[in-house]
């Protein structure tokens, strides 16, 4: 069952690697001006994101959060 976390900003940091092998993440936010969209900030883009799967897993469970908050009223 997923977690429930706080979308709204300033939003959740999810871990991950990148390709050159150190720490990244992503920010996932919603903002109250645009509460239809989910904001996903990624480390670079250059790089791609790696993932192992317990950092998937929550990646998914922030996601399903950001989907359920997604244009709820302020």
């Amino acid at each position: 069952m997923p977690g429930n976390y706080e979308v709204r900003h300033p939003g959740v940091r999810v871990w991950c690697g990148n390709e050159s092998g150190w720490s990244s993440s992503l920010l996932v936010w919603i903002s109250r001006w645009s509460p239809e969209v989910i904001r996903i900030e990624t480390p670079t883009v250059f790089h791609r994101t790696v993932w192992t799967v317990d950092q998937a897993a929550h990646l998914r469970d922030v996601l399903t959060s950001a989907v359920q908050t997604g244009g709820e009223s302020w």
